[in-house]
C-alpha cells in the first residue's frame, strides 16, 4: 500500500515548464506514532511549535501536517496565484497529453519487443505470454 506520493507539477501536470512546483499526496493511513523510533521529527516535541508532538496532535496526519506548516513558517512556501493559474492551464490539457504519452509508450514497447537484441519487455500494453516448465 502506498502511504504517500510525490509528484512534479512542472513536468506532467503543468506540461509546459513555465512553473516549478510539486505536490505530495498523503493517504493518511500510516501510523507514525507506532514507528516513533524511526520518525523522531513527528514523535518528539518540536520547540518551534511550543513543544507540540505531531503524532500526538495530528495522529496519522502528522506527516502531511508537518509538511504543510514547517516550510510555510520557515520559507513562506505558498504557491502564487499566477503559478496556480499556469498549472491549471496544464491540467486542462492533461487528458490529451496522457493519451499521447500512452500511445508513444506502446509504440516504444512494441519496437523493443520486436528488436532482436532485446530479450524481454515488461509493459502493460503488450500481450502477456506465460512461459511454464
Amino acid at each position: 500500500m502506498v502511504r504517500y506520493c510525490i509528484h512534479s507539477l512542472t513536468k506532467y501536470l503543468c506540461g509546459h515548464g513555465t512553473t516549478i512546483g510539486g505536490i505530495v499526496v498523503d493517504s493518511g493511513k500510516f501510523d507514525w506514532a507506532r514507528h516513533k523510533d524511526r520518525f523522531s521529527l513527528f514523535s518528539e516535541p518540536d520547540s518551534a511549535y511550543h513543544g507540540m508532538v505531531f503524532t500526538d496532535a495530528c495522529g496519522e496526519a502528522a506527516f502531511i501536517t508537518r509538511l504543510r506548516v514547517v516550510p510555510l513558517r520557515n520559507m513562506g512556501a505558498a504557491i502564487s496565484p499566477m503559478n496556480s493559474f499556469q498549472i491549471l492551464q496544464g491540467i486542462e490539457s492533461l487528458p490529451v497529453r496522457m493519451d499521447r504519452h500512452c500511445f508513444n509508450a506502446q509504440k516504444v514497447a512494441e519496437f523493443l519487443e520486436a528488436h532482436k537484441n532485446v530479450t524481454w519487455v515488461n509493459y502493460p500494453g503488450l500481450k502477456i505470454i506465460l512461459i511454464t516448465n
